[in-house]
């Protein structure tokens, strides 16, 4: 009888062994599971917010780019049928920002054979883009005297409108006495601009800007002949 009696104790004893063993085993398998699913959905979802982020940001950059395409045609239409069309065509006039932006290397200053001297006078100025092209009352421009000259000089004066129609602009300089006359086309003068410095405010006009080339006297010391720019004057475009 006690033989039985411990017999039976012992089996009672392994198989609660077996089942905490089991417990402990299915226990530690979902243990292991959480902690393996816990992780991975994170991760998924860290993926999905970075992939939405992405996106959004790409639909602004696409957006900006559309919006300065727009704008650009805009202003690339207003310059073509502009009186600027010939000089923007050739590069001497361009666009920054919300401003036209107008430079121009005047490195011929003589009658010679149109070949560029070693030396320009390169003027600068800008003035704000609007629906259409409106030249100001007043210039801010700069004037770079550079290449073979003893010495590189800057000047920074301000032009005054006093004639435009809708073959030619004439702005002046008091201060520096400059003369700056912007052509519409180049078909009459063989450019689209001519510069003087040292003249009195009108002695270049309407009247006689056209016939300045032609009416060039060499030894004539009251003659005077404008500095011309090889970028206008170019056929390329």
């Amino acid at each position: 009888m006690k033989k039985t009696l411990i017999i039976s104790t012992l089996l009672v004893l392994c198989s609660c062994g077996q089942e905490t063993k089991q417990t402990k085993t299915a226990l530690n398998t979902i243990t292991r599971d959480s902690t393996v699913v816990s992780p991975s959905s994170a991760t998924n979802g860290k993926i999905n917010h970075q992939t939405i982020e992405k996106e959004i940001i790409d639909r602004n950059k696409n957006q900006d780019l559309l919006t300065n395409e727009m704008q650009k045609a805009k202003e690339n239409k207003i310059l073509k049928e502009s009186f600027l069309q010939e000089m923007y065509a050739k590069k001497v006039v361009t666009i920054s920002n919300d401003s036209i932006v107008v430079n121009i290397p005047f490195n011929l200053h003589g009658p010679d054979c149109g070949a560029p001297d070693c030396y320009s006078n390169d003027i600068r100025f800008s003035f704000k883009l609007k629906d259409k092209l409106l030249f100001p009352m007043n210039i801010r421009f700069t004037e770079h005297e550079n290449g073979c000259v003893e010495k590189e000089q800057k000047l920074l004066g301000s032009f005054q409108l006093v004639e435009e129609n809708s073959n030619h602009v004439i702005y002046y300089s008091t201060k520096y006495k400059r003369t700056l006359v912007l052509f519409s086309t180049d078909k009459r003068n063989g450019t689209s601009a001519f510069y003087f410095t040292g003249l009195e405010k009108n002695r270049i006009t309407g009247q006689n800007v056209n016939n300045i080339k032609k009416e060039y006297n060499e030894d004539d010391k009251n003659s005077i002949y404008p500095f011309t720019s090889s970028a206008l004057t170019t056929n390329k475009y």
